[in-house]
């Protein structure tokens, strides 16, 4: 007979096959079942969950009780990744209950890349973000959803990232593909999560820290094809920080995380000022084996990509689809002979 968490996996399997090109009535309607599925994920998992309420005209999609404390859910599945302004209508929400009250914002198509950004200047934190690749963690990867908010929690605390990636990109000449930050040890005597170990990074010859969703994949395909022309082994993993001066931030927890001596690379967009861009790095970050590409003023500059264009500036899926396209097709050596910055990228892959 099939277990509840075969089922449960079963059934996160079916929501992510609907087509990108549903129609309106579909995708509704997976969302309806979604949060019956997160209902169901946080009930295995012992969390007391609390399904969706309204109060006082404000719309709660639910809460659930960890180790004492409540936290608030919000969850969207939209084609889009999430602009801040709906992560500041969640956050009001919260700031709304008891002093010390946390939310979870779950978002299925991620977050805009100054999302992260908006909310963490000289504001209190008070959300913790989820993304597909965390839910891909915590049920394709059999780590739990608990878990992962005890890591995500942990960062918090300690770093103040309100969002830490559950798993990053490991990039070859051969492949990439989605390798978790931290395994967490689960101490079910205790039901707590009894140390966090660390993998195994000695392989791994570069880590590259970006800003945001679509610099990562950009950053994967260029890596990937630099590697195969040149014939190198080297494998590179790539985080994202979803937000420029959140990355800082992610670089310290990343070195604290991996005890490794692998260079760190940081590709951050310029926007129309690298200098002042490295110097708030050069004040943040603290450890010494970093360098950095600072494509100007974005790394759409790279491509000869108008991020002005009307089309581009309105759909975030569109401009990624464009940049993904572009560096697929981008001719990589005459690119070196025009922009320093990308030189710099480039032999940092290499390790040159």
């Amino acid at each position: 007979m099939e277990n509840e968490l075969d089922y449960i996996k079963k059934e996160y399997e079916n929501l992510l096959k609907l087509p990108l090109d549903a129609d309106a009535v579909e995708k509704r309607r997976r969302g309806f079942k979604f949060e019956r599925f997160l209902n169901r994920i946080f009930s295995f998992e012992q969390l007391e969950p609390r399904t969706s309420y309204r109060l006082m005209g404000e719309q709660i999609d639910g809460s659930i009780y960890l180790d004492g404390r409540i936290y608030i859910l919000e969850a969207k599945w939209h084609a889009e990744p999430l602009p801040a302004s709906t992560l500041y209508q969640f956050k009001g929400k919260v700031e709304g209950k008891l002093t010390g009250t946390i939310g979870i914002f779950i978002s299925m198509s991620g977050y805009a890349e100054d999302a992260v950004d908006a909310l963490v200047l000289g504001k209190a934190l008070n959300i913790i973000l989820f993304d597909k690749r965390d839910l891909d963690a915590a049920i394709s990867r059999n780590i739990g959803f608990s878990n992962i908010l005890k890591l995500k929690l942990r960062k918090a605390a300690e770093e103040g990232l309100i969002y830490f990636p559950s798993e990053g990109e490991l990039v070859t000449a051969g492949k990439n593909h989605g390798i978790e930050i931290d395994r967490l040890e689960f101490d079910s005597t205790t039901g707590r999560v009894s140390a966090m170990q660390s993998i195994i990074v000695n392989s791994t010859d570069l880590l590259i820290v970006c800003e945001g969703q679509t610099d990562r994949d950009v950053i994967a395909i260029l890596s990937k094809r630099i590697l195969s022309n040149a014939g190198s082994n080297r494998s590179i993993k790539i985080i994202v920080a979803m937000g420029k001066i959140t990355i800082p931030r992610v670089a310290n927890a990343l070195r604290n995380t991996f005890f490794t001596s692998s260079k760190v690379l940081i590709v951050i967009d310029g926007d129309g000022d690298p200098v002042g861009t490295k110097d708030m790095l050069k004040q943040g970050i603290e450890f010494d084996e970093w360098i950095t590409a600072i494509p100007n003023p974005s790394i759409e500059s790279w491509f000869d990509i108008n991020v002005d264009d009307n089309k581009l500036r309105k759909s975030i899926k569109y401009r990624s689809d464009r940049t993904r396209y572009a560096a697929q097709l981008l001719d990589i050596l005459e690119l070196k002979k025009q922009d320093t910055e990308f030189v710099l990228f480039y032999n940092a892959v290499l390790g040159i």
